[in-house]
């Protein structure tokens, strides 16, 4: 799992000074940007490997918990699978407020895109390693 804290923005709420939900989905895309940095691959190397990755269906599931303004909350970033067959990735990111508890969770696809032959492709191999035994297990499989 990968994790960062934020504190919500004047931009991220609306007139109740609640998150809303674009804020969310704003912080779950961030979120994997930056644990493809923190491995070593920035957009400039993504663009030297000719390899993208692309966002499909998002579900924003929230729960009974809000984030309210100037409040600290924490996200997580859980690899649930990667199916060989379809060349996807499922991936839930998690919110929670400064008590811990549950906020809301994004699900996401993700799939990766070689621009040098504009296919979907399975995640390249050095990218792959990098995430969770379980999914690469699911992947080997």
């Amino acid at each position: 799992m990968f994790q960062r804290n934020y504190t919500v923005k004047g931009e991220d709420v609306n007139d109740f000074m609640v998150m809303q939900n674009a804020a969310f989905l704003k912080y779950a895309s961030k979120l994997f940007d930056t644990f493809l940095f923190v491995n070593g691959f920035a957009k400039l190397k993504m663009n030297t490997l000719k390899v993208g990755l692309h966002k499909s269906k998002d579900t924003l599931e929230q729960q009974h918990k809000y984030l309210m303004f100037t409040q600290p909350f924490s996200i997580q970033l859980d690899f649930k699978e990667i199916e060989s067959c379809n060349k996807k990735m499922f991936v839930d990111v998690q919110f929670f407020n400064n008590k811990k508890e549950l906020c809301a969770v994004v699900k996401r696809e993700l799939f990766w895109f070689d621009y040098s032959t504009w296919q979907v492709i399975t995640p390249p191999k050095k990218i792959l390693k990098h995430f969770t035994k379980t999914a690469v297990l699911q992947y080997a499989s």
